[in-house]
């Protein structure tokens, strides 16, 4: 008996192969929205800090490159000890544009890894109304591989602007902007090439299935 290659997709079979992605995706979900509660309820209560610790402290974490490090707790270190160059910088009463400062150093993150579950809701509700092997479900594949690459380097570099920009306003001396928003680009850039190009080699077999299925119902 010929196979019915006309029919519809089998969506209990196309649910079961993306069981694990769904329920991942639900989870993240679900607690973004919970950490985006908790970080507003924080912010109305003024108790929001980053990377900081204090009740009423707007902190984020900085790296000072080439800027010494002094104080008590450097007095204490025993022989050998240095001190890192990275530190919490933080505005015990921030005024409007610090506090705009400070969101944009983290904010940018959180919308990434919400656009990035979105884009695989939107995958899976292709999946489930077209099958795996379609198109259009390359294409969203495509799409979200450049969209993590692109993205990520995007929020490295502009959280990266934002905490310098945060930096110079408790911070009398200069900040390097430019070395801090190369560097974070650098050292985040192996991770999300890696999963744009499996994305991308994803697609591209996606899509040669796609045509593969297409001959054989033509021929059929």
């Amino acid at each position: 008996m010929q196979p019915d290659l006309d029919a519809a997709p089998d969506q209990g079979a196309d649910q079961k192969l993306t069981q694990p992605l769904r329920r991942a995706v639900t989870f993240s979900l679900v607690l973004a929205l919970a950490l985006l509660g908790g970080a507003l309820l924080l912010a109305l209560l003024g108790t929001t800090s980053l990377h900081g610790q204090g009740t009423g402290l707007w902190c984020s974490v900085m790296v000072l490159n080439g800027i010494p490090i002094t104080g008590a707790a450097v007095a204490h270190l025993r022989p050998g000890a240095t001190v890192g160059n990275t530190v919490s910088l933080c505005a015990s009463h921030p005024d409007a544009g610090q506090r705009v400062l400070w969101a944009l150093t983290w904010a940018p993150s959180f919308a990434l890894y919400l656009a990035v579950i979105l884009l695989l809701v939107q995958l899976l509700r292709g999946i489930r109304s077209a099958g795996p092997f379609a198109v259009i479900i390359a294409q969203r594949l495509r799409f979200l591989g450049w969209f993590v690459l692109a993205g990520s380097l995007i929020v490295a570099v502009g959280q990266s602007a934002a905490r310098s920009a945060f930096a110079s306003t408790v911070f009398s001396g200069s900040v390097p902007v430019l070395k801090n928003a190369v560097g974070a680009g650098f050292s985040v850039i192996f991770v999300p090439l890696l999963i744009a190009c499996g994305l991308l080699t994803l697609a591209r077999v996606i899509r040669a299935g796609a045509q593969m299925s297409d001959d054989l119902a033509g021929t059929v």
